[in-house]
């Protein structure tokens, strides 16, 4: 079934009390499903004048905010993205943006937040193309920054594929994996602790794959990877 929306804003109000969650959707083409659902108060799906944005191929998108005040905002435009963000507490922030500039080949993004004030950023070809890039983010605890970007060439479009699973269990972590270049690039992250610092960058022609599993607190890990 092919849905096109040109433009929809949705904005509901909880009876008269100044509690709104809003809901700015701007969507055109292909084959469009959104199933939200905002239980709390004052939860964004988009923003006023930063909406969130769909434009075409098979987008499946499925978007849960049980706490308070958390906010998605998502920028997704082609290929065949199947999309679910699921933030559970108060005050989460995440963005999303799939194929802002070009295609963006088979993309499954899932992520799941349990705890408040965590900020969670995945951009996946924003600047080029990009290949399948499956990512998978499960955060259960307070305040971490996560920022994956799936940075890819033209020529990764088919067979390629780009893997990133990030879990936490702890507060306060900070981490970034950054691929880019033509390479089969994965990067498997689990830790467990708080207050940790986490840089991981692959990039180059060739394949490379960093798996790490961690636990403790304060741990500063930097791993570079390109050719």
């Amino acid at each position: 079934m092919r849905i096109s929306i040109l433009t929809f804003l949705a904005v509901f109000v909880m009876s008269g009390v100044s509690y709104a969650s809003d809901v700015y959707i701007t969507q055109s083409g292909a084959s469009f499903t959104a199933n939200i659902n905002q239980d709390g108060q004052t939860n964004k799906y988009g923003q006023s004048g930063a909406v969130a944005t769909h434009t075409g191929d098979n987008q499946t998108l499925d978007i849960d905010q049980i706490g308070n005040t958390n906010t998605i905002a998502a920028s997704v435009v082609g290929a065949d993205q199947t999309i679910t963000l699921r933030q559970e507490g108060n005050s989460n922030t995440s963005t999303v943006t799939v194929g802002s500039n070009s295609a963006a080949a088979d993309n499954s993004i899932i992520q799941t937040l349990t705890g408040s004030s965590n900020t969670t950023t995945v951009n996946v070809g924003t600047s080029a193309a990009s290949g399948d890039a499956d990512i998978d983010l499960v955060a259960t605890g307070d305040s971490n920054t996560v920022t994956i970007n799936e940075n890819s060439t033209a020529t990764m479009i088919g067979d390629d594929k780009k893997v990133t699973s990030i879990t936490l269990s702890g507060s306060s972590n900070t981490v970034t994996s950054t691929h880019t270049g033509a390479g089969d690039h994965d990067t498997t992250l689990a830790h467990t602790g708080s207050s940790g610092t986490f840089s991981i960058t692959q990039g180059g022609a060739h394949d490379s794959s960093v798996v790490m599993t961690t636990s403790g607190a304060g741990h500063n890990v930097t791993v570079t990877l390109d050719d």
